[in-house]
């Protein structure tokens, strides 16, 4: 209740200051009425029901008072007074919402009869804005549209299109178009009864042409200045005029717009090129084909065809007429449509294509560019004016490739390169124009961002001059330095005498160095080179750009402190030239220039996990988990069974030694069998026995027949397990039985040392642990020696793993 008491007492005080005003001076206090009725939105919105309470009924009386106070101020006598209605109608009903605007018809009605007053032209602009705000407001409750819009907008209309052709003033001429723009696409069927008188007064702003040599008188044209803003709102209207069209016709009549454009393009096209023989020939239409007619003295065009366009007369007034109709088309794929429509991708692409494919001739030239056939009947001024007035016909035939290209996004991809070799046709002829440049900048940011990285080396390279010349436009000129002229004794002393020259005095005075900037007054050349610097650096590949121009656009990003083409820089790096050396890098100079970037910070320091793409990556780092999780396990286990380890000490020699020691018993077997086998041979026999079987390592030895071994017998029928001197003991007493055998082992040494009869280079083989057990079997019996075997029949194989007791059966 408190808000509503603050928000009444706000609109009694608003309503008691607009009745105890003047009237004369109440023009200066209405911007500060009208900013405090928005601080009275809930009480003018709120529904004021009869019966209510006392506080309600109270509120009707004052929103009541108040109304009545505007409908008063609408039927006053003075400008000021109708001024000041306008003003606070237009700002309660965009604060009072629904309730305000189904009481709003008497407002309307007083509104349209004040279009009808002589009264100035800032007041009836107002006038326009407030009743097109409230036709709008009425587009979202059908019954107010039935209430107010519908018998209201055709006398708006109608009343609005008699201002238009009569008025002087060219702001509410704006106006009244912008008005049109907004309301007619969504009332086509109520302005479908004023095309006749809409169409018309479009005709004569869509292409208008002020260098025409048609007076005024002769040509029915407007009262009123014709401006770029007005232009570029009545050709938003004349776009749309296809939407009146009956149900289902809307589409059909927009494609039947376009068609007809293009064909009043070509049909001024063979106007203004009829000094030059084109080589072009249309896919679409027949092109005009020289006759004998001698050529008027003026180029002209007084016929009037179906859109009602005026007749011009001048080259210069034909180029004005074909940049406009050429904005005209741009203009048709720029807006929207009801419905879907139909595009003939190919008549677009014929027509720029004859646009393009003149060019101005450069002076001097011998290239394939330079070659244009001229035509005889036409005087050279004429020639020439058309050489001037190329450019601003290019840059309209460019801005209709971007609007193209923006408005048919992918389903035009496969016509990028040839679009981007037209642009670099006209781009080499006519690249010292400003404006052309701006163009051409544009539209191949636009397609290098959808399709650059798709597009071939070729093409990349036929872009190198535009990509120099968009560095040499962002960085600043040299400094203007005069050259050190020599004086005139010098120069007699030098030997050159030149005839004395006319010079500028203040190129001899320091103060005048200083950068000079030819592009100074071209904002939209610095903002569209500025804008394709990073695309070059971000969608095409790198390895398509040379050494020099790289180093070139990284060094235009470096001065101009460019980010964005920097961060690209960056991202898309040079290829390198060395083996495993990565390539050089703007990072650090990027890091320096933009500390504080959030973007640049998360480039030098990463604070996520890297995410690697592919199912490979994160299998291969799996696998190097599971085996860094086993290799932790197995150290773990290691150190665990060391502990114990330690404390019981074992032998460390045993596990080092544990081959030598099995192959010694295989001797040690051997040798016991030998013995065995043959226990009455006496030792002369050793004499006979030949040198090579002396040296083997399984042959008996008469130094070693003082070795004990018991007998078989001894320990056959006994369970038990014998404990002799040579038993195989268990692991824990392993290092006593080795003790006994070293000692063992040092008395057999000292033996064999102390006879001295063993052969020189015979092998001596070595002590071993191992004796005859219980766990053994019968002793083999091992075949005699022979002259006639070899030593490998006389080798016992040893195979671990296998018990070689088995085979002595």
């Amino acid at each position: 209740m408190a808000p509503v008491t603050t928000e009444l007492s706000t609109l009694k005080a608003l309503t008691f200051r607009i009745s105890s005003t003047p009237t004369p001076q109440l023009p200066q206090h209405v911007p500060a009425i009208a900013a405090a009725l928005a601080n009275c939105r809930t009480l003018l919105s709120s529904t004021q029901a009869s019966g209510a309470k006392a506080s309600s009924s109270e509120a009707s009386v004052a929103i009541h008072k108040y109304r009545t106070l505007i409908s008063t101020l609408l039927q006053d006598r003075t400008v000021q007074g109708r001024w000041c209605a306008i003003v606070l109608v237009k700002a309660t009903i965009e604060v009072g919402g629904w309730e305000t605007l189904q009481k709003s018809l008497p407002w309307v009605r007083g509104l349209l009869g004040f279009l009808n007053k002589p009264d100035p032209p800032s007041s009836k602009k107002l006038c326009v804005i407030t009743l097109t705000r409230i036709f709008l407001l009425t587009r979202e409750y059908p019954t107010l549209i039935r209430e107010i819009t519908t018998p209201s907008l055709p006398a708006f209309v109608q009343v609005t299109l008699q201002l238009a052709n009569s008025t002087t003033s060219s702001s509410l001429l704006q106006t009244i178009l912008e008005s049109f723009n907004i309301l007619l696409p969504r009332h086509p069927t109520i302005f479908r009864s004023y095309l006749k008188q809409i169409q018309p007064l479009l005709a004569h702003l869509i292409a208008p042409t002020p260098s025409s040599k048609i007076s005024q008188e002769q040509s029915s044209g407007l009262r009123a200045g014709i401006t770029s803003e007005i232009v570029s709102a009545a050709r938003r209207i004349y776009v749309q005029i296809p939407s009146c069209a009956p149900k289902g016709a809307s589409s059909e009549e927009w494609g039947k717009s376009v068609k007809s454009t293009i064909n009043k393009v070509h049909k001024t096209a063979d106007k203004v090129f009829r000094a030059v023989l084109e080589d072009w020939q249309s896919s679409g239409r027949e092109a005009p084909t020289p006759n004998g007619h001698t050529l008027d003295d003026d180029v002209q065009d007084l016929e009037s065809d179906g859109a009602n366009l005026p007749p011009w007369s001048g080259i210069f007034a034909g180029s004005e007429r074909l940049t406009g109709l050429l904005h005209v088309l741009k203009q048709y794929l720029e807006s929207p449509t009801a419905s879907s429509v139909y595009l003939n991708v190919g008549m677009i692409m014929d027509l720029v294509t004859r646009m393009l494919s003149l060019t101005v001739p450069a002076v001097g030239g011998k290239s394939f560019q330079n070659v244009v056939r001229l035509n005889n009947q036409a005087s050279k001024e004429e020639r020439e004016n058309l050489w001037l007035l190329l450019p601003d016909v290019h840059v309209a035939s460019v801005e209709v490739l971007l609007a193209l290209a923006h408005r048919s996004q992918a389903s035009t991809l496969a016509l990028d390169s040839a679009i981007i070799d037209q642009v670099v046709w006209v781009f080499g002829s006519e690249k010292g124009n400003g404006q052309i440049r701006t163009a051409c900048y544009s539209v191949i940011g636009t397609l290098l961002e959808r399709s650059g990285l798709a597009l071939h080396k070729t093409t990349i390279d036929s872009l190198v001059p535009l990509v120099r010349a968009c560095c040499d436009d962002l960085l600043p000129s040299e400094p203007i330095n005069g050259p050190a002229k020599q004086t005139p004794g010098q120069a007699k002393a030098n030997g050159n005498s030149q005839p004395q020259t006319t010079s500028n005095a203040d190129t001899f005075l320091g103060s005048s160095k200083g950068v000079a900037d030819s592009n100074a007054g071209l904002i939209g050349l610095k903002e569209a080179a500025y804008g394709l610097l990073p695309v070059l650096l971000t969608n095409i590949s790198a390895q398509y750009f040379s050494d020099s121009l790289r180093a070139r656009l990284d060094r235009t990003a470096i001065l101009i402190q460019h980010k964005d083409a920097m961060v690209a820089s960056v991202l898309n790096p040079p290829p390198s030239k060395k083996f495993g050396k990565a390539a050089a890098s703007i990072l650090p100079l990027m890091a320096r220039s933009f500390p504080k970037e959030r973007d640049v910070e998360g480039m030098l320091r990463p604070r996520m996990p890297v995410i690697r793409l592919g199912g490979q990556d994160l299998e291969m780092e799996e696998e190097a988990d599971d085996m860094e999780i086993e290799e932790e396990d197995e150290e773990d286990a290691e150190e665990a069974d060391a502990e114990p380890a330690a404390l019981e000490q074992p032998d460390e020699s045993f596990v080092g030694h544990e081959l030598d020691h099995l192959l010694e018993s295989a001797r040690r077997v051997q040798h016991v069998a030998d013995e065995t086998a043959t226990p009455n041979i006496p030792h002369s026999k050793s004499s006979h026995i030949p040198a090579h079987e002396r040296n083997s390592g399984w042959n008996t030895s008469p130094q070693k027949s003082d070795v004990v071994v018991p007998e078989p017998s001894q320990f056959s029928d006994t369970a038990k397990r014998y404990l002799g001197d040579g038993a195989v003991l268990s692991p824990s007493k392993r290092v006593k039985a080795n003790e006994d055998v070293s000692d063992a082992t040092t008395d057999t040494v000292s033996g064999i040392a102390q006879s001295g009869e063993p052969v020189a280079g015979s092998f001596v083989p070595a002590t071993s642990d191992f004796t005859v057990t219980s766990t053994a079997s019968t002793v083999p019996e091992l075949p005699e020696p022979s002259d006639a075997d070899s030593d490998d029949d006389e080798i016992i194989p040893l195979v671990f793993g296998q018990d070689t007791d088995d085979e002595s059966d």
